[in-house]
């Protein structure tokens, strides 16, 4: 049995839908008040409970070898749910989830990290903090652990959320707008830590990329060619990415966290490549190819 948290996510979600795929049993941890209909149709197992009640997820856990996880509660809070905090489900949340999965006798645990720990982004998000405190109680424990750092999601940053709008001719520059990074497709990642779950014996740490370096002023530049016309470009310098972060860190963390990995990306160059992707066997989707979609359907 294979436990999924965050099974209705933009990752998660996906991760589920390959191990079904591959004819793995899944289960997914889904909030009370979530709707599950579409995931017990399709044969997942449903355990209703929440990374913020431990007493859950240990019922959750029962029977489990291999826990994936992709939870956070950024993009929700973004979106307006007033109910989630990072600190309740990225930090405190994790950490229940890892000692119960720990306690449980869990064998393998997956979890979805950033890249960019290690490299001074714990200390700059207050929800990179968080992943490099789980990361570090995951490496506590006697389960196998897998962490998987992912280079920015094409879903999060190449869309409306996060500054870029072809359709309204908009978009937003962090910075200078001139360090690349290598933008990773959700569908690639969750069709890597499917595998990276079932598989003989996987490496511990990997950073995983896309096949393509841009830059956001690169970004920026296809989609004004995809779409045909020029886009407004409002700029915001590091100073106010600085600023921004600090200031907001503990009254609005989510958007403190965006500032911050938005800061980070402009000035550390990705260290990431598609190798673990191509290794698993999956051909990476390119960022070109993701912009000429997004105009495409506008």
């Amino acid at each position: 049995m294979i436990l999924v948290c965050g099974g209705t996510g933009l990752l998660g979600s996906r991760i589920v839908e390959h191990l079904l795929d591959a004819g793995r049993e899944v289960r997914a941890l889904v909030r009370p008040e979530t709707d599950a209909d579409t995931l017990r149709a399709a044969g997942v197992a449903i355990a209703r409970g929440d990374l913020r009640g431990p007493t859950g997820l240990r019922a959750a856990l029962t029977g489990v070898d291999t826990v994936v996880t992709s939870a956070n509660a950024v993009t929700r809070i973004l979106d307006g749910d007033k109910d989630l905090t990072i600190a309740d489900v990225d930090l405190a949340g994790n950490l229940d989830l890892i000692r119960a999965a720990s306690d449980a006798g869990v064998r393998r645990f997956v979890f979805v990290s950033a890249t960019g720990l290690g490299r001074g982004l714990e200390r700059m998000t207050p929800l990179t903090e968080a992943k490099w405190h789980a990361e570090e109680a995951l490496r506590a424990t006697a389960m196998e652990v897998v962490i998987v750092r992912s280079d920015m999601f094409m879903e999060v940053w190449l869309e409306p959320l996060t500054g870029i709008d072809a359709e309204k001719g908009k978009a937003v520059v962090y910075g200078r707008g001139q360090t690349p990074h290598r933008y990773v497709s959700a569908d690639d990642l969750a069709a890597l830590c499917a595998t990276l779950a079932v598989q003989a014996s996987p490496p511990r740490l990997l950073e995983v990329g896309g096949p393509e370096a841009l830059t956001r002023n690169q970004v920026v530049a296809a989609y004004a060619a995809a779409a045909g016309k020029q886009l407004r470009v409002r700029h915001v310098p590091r100073g106010v990415l600085d600023v921004g972060s600090r200031a907001l860190w503990n009254a609005k963390p989510a958007l403190a966290s965006m500032l911050g990995l938005a800061l980070f990306n402009d000035t550390h160059p990705s260290i990431t490549d598609d190798a673990p992707l191509r290794a698993a066997g999956i051909e990476p989707r390119t960022a070109s190819d993701y912009i000429q979609a997004a105009v495409s359907v506008q």
